[in-house]
């Protein structure tokens, strides 16, 4: 029969038994194992996880923080494996809500739809946006305000001292593949041919905030426009009414602009600029779907007409891009919160077409019965980008 001292011990385990003795020193002895893992292998190990895990992951150590948001070519391994996924189906958008009279302006980034129930909110003065491999260049004229946009890491970074150039015409973003740097290029509104063209290279502390460049003298920019491989595209006029367009282009990585060789037909048409398979690309939709791309965009700027498609309706529909799966997105401008919102994808290839209803896009005024203007931005080729602001 045990005594009531040995049914206590067995009942309550104390610390001191053998069992748990036993287990302290295995947990003392793995604490006191290091294992020095070289840095080139914690790398290779980092790039394999997802970019959700990564923006958690910054948190374990000061080293860990730096390679995930400061590191280049561990920054570039995440956009590239993004780039190179399987395509998702459907696109993400940026629903840019106005309450008028008066009200604040704030853009929704959504992540995904028709449910739309991912969604990230940021309060912005900003009208115009510009997306460019992973981060969003949100600008306005008045006041003139400049902000960048990370929707992986959800930060945003004011760009300084816009505040003292009175009027902005168009604000356009673009990458610097050689030196791996993000720029805004801005042209100002008024006296174009007297006042220069401003570059800012973000998250560059070596550079001044902006820096003036040479421009093409008065012309009159249209949005939106294009990077392709480095080079930024847009349309302009010799006039405010846009009669007469031609082409332009800026090197982000040289800084220069030039005028780009374009068909004069083209010019003529309302057609919107692309990113075709990283090709600079014209699309038309007067009497139906029409594809021209510009071969060697740097040397011979040579065009081809590669689709044609009679097709009629998409002559009111505003061109947003084309997805990584070669698919042509189409959306409407603008429209009322109480309105529902389509997206149309066009295949080329396929000579198809499908249309998405995007649900979710109400915002709930529990102030007043203001009215909600709803502006409309899609992010066709959206990609993955840790990049620290």
């Amino acid at each position: 029969m045990k005594s009531v001292n040995e049914e206590n011990n067995h009942k309550t385990s104390s610390p001191s038994s053998p069992k748990r003795l036993h287990r302290r020193e295995i947990s003392t002895g793995e604490k006191s194992v290091f294992i020095n893992t070289p840095l080139d292998l914690t790398v290779e190990i980092l790039k394999k996880l997802p970019a959700k895990s990564l923006l958690r992951f910054q948190c374990v150590s000061k080293q860990w923080l730096s390679i995930i948001s400061s590191r280049r070519d561990f920054i570039d391994s995440i956009v590239t494996r993004s780039l190179t996924q399987p395509p998702p189906r459907d696109i993400k958008l940026i629903f840019h809500h106005q309450i008028l009279y008066p009200g604040p302006h704030y853009f929704i980034f959504s992540s995904s739809y028709p449910q739309n129930t991912d969604k990230e909110a940021l309060t912005t003065k900003a009208t115009s946006y510009h997306y460019v491999r992973g981060l969003i260049c949100c600008w306005s004229d008045c006041p003139t305000t400049v902000e960048i946009y990370n929707p992986t890491t959800r930060q945003y970074y004011t760009v300084p001292d816009t505040n003292r150039y009175q009027l902005i015409d168009r604000c356009f973003f673009g990458y610097d593949p050689i030196e791996d740097h993000y720029k805004v290029m801005v042209l100002p509104k008024y006296h174009m041919e007297e006042v220069p063209c401003q570059v800012f290279t973000v998250g560059d502390p070596k550079e001044k905030p902006w820096r003036c460049i040479q421009g093409i003298g008065l012309h009159y920019p249209w949005s939106p426009a294009v990077c392709v491989n480095g080079v930024i595209y847009y349309r302009a006029s010799n006039d405010y009414r846009g009669s007469k367009f031609f082409l332009v282009s800026f090197d982000v990585s040289y800084e220069r602009f030039n005028h780009v060789k374009t068909p004069t037909t083209l010019m003529d048409h309302r057609c919107s600029l692309i990113n075709y398979k990283e090709k600079l690309g014209l699309m038309c939709c007067e009497k139906g779907v029409e594809i021209w791309v510009m071969e060697d965009g740097k040397k011979k700027q040579e065009w081809s007409k590669i689709v044609f498609y009679e097709m009629e309706g998409l002559e009111d529909w505003r061109v947003a891009g084309v997805t990584h799966g070669g698919e042509i997105v189409f959306v409407t401008g603008s429209l009322n919160t109480v309105d529902t919102l389509y997206v149309v994808y066009y295949d080329p290839t396929r000579n198809s077409m499908r249309d998405v209803e995007v649900e979710g896009t109400m915002v709930e005024d529990t102030e007043s019965e203001r009215k909600h203007y709803l502006r409309i931005w899609a992010v066709p080729n959206f990609v993955e980008n840790t990049l620290r602001l």
